[in-house]
């Protein structure tokens, strides 16, 4: 009796303990959109491989096994994406990873044009999470940046 209390007690602190440490006190990766380019498509969906960097402010590597995303460009969403890819990102290191995107064509050519009216410049917004860090939990991250079409 004592032992299945003693077994409780311990798999009770020790989620509180994760649950208290969320991340562990990782600082969150910096994802930045490297390239954009055209994937096979069909009239009513437009399929993009993008290119995403992934920089470790840590000290300690991350390992995770995939990443999910959303994507705005000028403030509208354009697209969700998600990676099944194993990532690893050395300490204080940084790495590439390539993923697919699915969006409208009329969402698409409404931010084409105005990149082509402008100055040739998107402005993104990337959210999403590092899924199963470090095979414990996810580690969020968000960031904004330019990104000039070619």
């Amino acid at each position: 009796m004592k032992r299945h209390g003693l077994a409780g007690l311990l798999t009770l602190l020790l989620c509180l303990w994760l649950t208290g440490c969320g991340t562990f006190g990782l600082k969150k990766p910096q994802v930045s959109l490297v390239d954009i380019r055209p994937a096979a498509s069909t009239l009513l969906e437009q399929n993009f491989d993008l290119t995403l960097r992934l920089q470790n402010p840590n000290s300690v590597p991350l390992h995770a096994s995939g990443l999910s995303f959303d994507l705005s460009v000028a403030g509208q969403h354009m697209a969700s994406g998600v990676s099944n890819q194993a990532i690893n990102v050395a300490a204080l290191g940084e790495s590439e990873i390539k993923v697919r995107v699915h969006t409208s064509l009329g969402s698409w050519l409404k931010q084409l044009g105005k990149a082509l009216q402008g100055d040739g410049k998107l402005e993104y917004q990337l959210q999403g999470r590092l899924e199963d860090l470090q095979g414990i939990a996810s580690l969020p991250f968000s960031s904004k940046g330019e990104w000039k079409l070619p």
